[in-house]
């Protein structure tokens, strides 16, 4: 009986540190919510402490509906806009499905497709019913080519996309990721499914602490093999262009759909210091904004004073 109630004080000593920590993380806002990352995070509009005498700039000016620029290593959020609004995630939600699912499943693991993943809509990398694919193969088509059919895969390895939802929203609300509810592992549009400027930045992360994400997302370019009804080896580029084209880039990933508009989530390292960049709902020039965003961001990391921090 001793040992029965130790343990209960123990759980219950443990659950009020947990609850503790987690309060820790909250602010304030000016209209007496709580939001995660601080009490900034909760205004409207473009959230950023000007540095008078530093040379820095304001952040650029867009049409984006939020957005924040953070120091990756410190969490330090330098500038935002509407961070918390709920919005779709388009393909970013991929990001998520990784999370959640790339520790669960070998990826040496081979999968048989199906009819399911063939008459997926969207994006597609072109796996086929009857064709057996690595779970590696599978990983990066969902990340590099953002196949929706990709994501289907992974989806019924899972047990599902039911099951797969119910296992990325726990995962979300694991890291405070509060704003996210998944329906899909692929992010197509669909009823209630949102996420935030603020949580893709948590998501991502905590994602680039896996070894194999961080690999993938870096990559150029994949070979598919087996592909689409030619069933022929399909090379894929790696949909984030920024991997090409602005020095330093080390990820994430790009999304698009009707609702969602252009969606992005960008890591890039420069003269030891890493930002991380993400956006949602803007109606074009998505590589032209992210690196806008990552050139601001660099030039403020270390001078501005920080409206919030990534928890």
């Amino acid at each position: 009986m001793a040992r029965n109630r130790r343990r209960t004080r123990d759980s219950t000593l443990i659950f009020a540190l947990a609850s503790a920590l987690s309060l820790s993380m909250l602010g304030v806002s000016a209209d007496g919510k709580q939001v995660i990352g601080g009490g900034r995070l909760g205004e409207t509009g473009v959230i950023v402490n000007s540095v008078e005498g530093d040379g820095v700039s304001a952040p650029p000016n867009t049409s984006a509906l939020s957005y924040l620029v953070a120091d990756f290593e410190t969490g330090e959020v330098l500038a935002a806009k509407n961070p918390h609004k709920k919005l779709p995630p388009a393909s970013t939600l991929k990001t998520l499905t990784a999370l959640t699912l790339m520790s669960r499943i070998n990826m040496d693991k081979r999968y048989k497709a199906s009819w399911r993943e063939a008459s997926t809509i969207g994006n597609k990398v072109g796996l086929w019913k009857n064709r057996t694919y690595t779970v590696r193969d599978i990983w990066y088509g969902l990340m590099l080519g953002s196949g929706n059919d990709a994501g289907v895969a992974l989806a019924t390895m899972s047990g599902g996309i039911k099951k797969t939802s119910a296992l990325m929203l726990a995962k979300a609300r694991s890291i405070q990721a509060y704003d996210t509810i998944p329906k899909s592992p692929h992010g197509l549009d669909a009823p209630g499914q949102v996420s935030s400027a603020y949580d893709l930045a948590l998501i991502a992360r905590a994602a680039m602490k896996e070894k194999n994400f961080r690999k993938i997302v870096a990559t150029k370019t994949y070979v598919i093999p087996k592909s689409g009804p030619r069933n022929v080896n399909r090379k894929i580029r790696n949909l984030n262009k920024l991997i090409f084209t602005y020095p330093g880039v080390i990820g994430v990933k790009t999304g698009y759909t009707t609702k969602g508009r252009n969606t992005y989530i960008g890591i890039a390292e420069r003269d030891g210091r890493t930002i991380i960049i993400t956006f949602m709902n803007l109606r074009y020039g998505r590589d032209e904004l992210a690196k806008k965003l990552f050139d601001w961001g660099f030039e403020a990391v270390g001078k501005v004073e920080p409206v919030g921090e990534l928890v």
